[in-house]
């Protein structure tokens, strides 16, 4: 029976995904979003 509640150990070459696709699509999305908003704030900045 404790054989089966320890969790599964990983093997060294086995590294776990850095990048995976949601985590890609939230940083592109972040990124995007933020590029944008600085570009409307040079273009019509909010101060007079």
């Amino acid at each position: 029976m404790p054989d089966l509640l320890r969790r599964p150990e990983t093997e060294p070459e086995e590294d776990p995904a850095r990048f995976n696709q949601r985590r890609l699509v939230r940083w592109l999305t972040i990124l995007t979003i933020g590029t944008l908003v600085m570009l409307a704030c040079w273009q019509d900045p909010l101060y007079p």
